[in-house]
């Protein structure tokens, strides 16, 4: 609606999975965050009611004094609402969950354990390099690599399912690699309330 929803923001240091900053928004929803060069961050954001947001910050190789503006829009928690995982990038055909998927996973949890009711679908999703049947299957491998991390939290495997799109589902242009990234994600669905 673009009415303002004061919030939570947090600030994660990727590499420790540490919170840099916690700061709660003024009633205009408003905030100021420095973020330290060197490091790469999770920005998130929470407010009860809603998805959480997420995005990555890589600032390791950036030089100090950078400034961004950052007018983030929440998603109410509905069916059919999605999140892309921001900072959840695999390695080339790996599955294995890289250490930094922990910021945003337990943020799912937290929204899982707030909300018992939901049943959502992980989707892995690849570009197009390489074979079809490949990336189906590795895309399958990346969404389940994610829920056998929610049901080891003691979240219920009957309110899970996975699936493996491939390269079938882009949502940009294979033809270029900032394309490809794009594509290479994996995100949830709430597909029960």
């Amino acid at each position: 609606t673009g009415k303002s929803l004061p919030s939570v923001v947090e600030l994660t240091i990727n590499n420790h999975q540490k919170t840099w900053m916690r700061v709660q928004t003024d009633e205009q929803a408003n905030y100021f965050i420095t973020l330290p060069a060197g490091n790469d961050y999770t920005l998130t954001v929470n407010r009860k009611g809603y998805l959480f947001y997420s995005e990555l910050f890589q600032l390791s190789s950036q030089q100090p004094d950078s400034i961004y503006r950052k007018d983030i829009t929440l998603q109410p928690i509905r069916l059919n609402a999605s999140l892309t995982f921001a900072n959840i990038q695999f390695a080339t055909n790996s599955f294995a969950l890289p250490a930094a998927a922990k910021i945003e996973l337990d943020k799912l949890i937290a929204l899982l354990n707030d909300n018992p009711s939901l049943r959502i679908e992980i989707g892995g999703h690849t570009d197009n390099s390489g074979i079809a049947e490949n990336n189906r299957i590795l895309s399958e491998n990346r969404a389940k690599a994610i829920a056998q991390y929610l049901i080891d939290n003691k979240i219920m495997p009957a309110r899970l399912t996975w699936k493996g799109f491939g390269s079938s589902r882009p949502i940009a242009d294979n033809a270029t690699e900032k394309g490809k990234a794009l594509n290479r994600r994996t995100s949830f669905t709430i597909i029960g309330m």
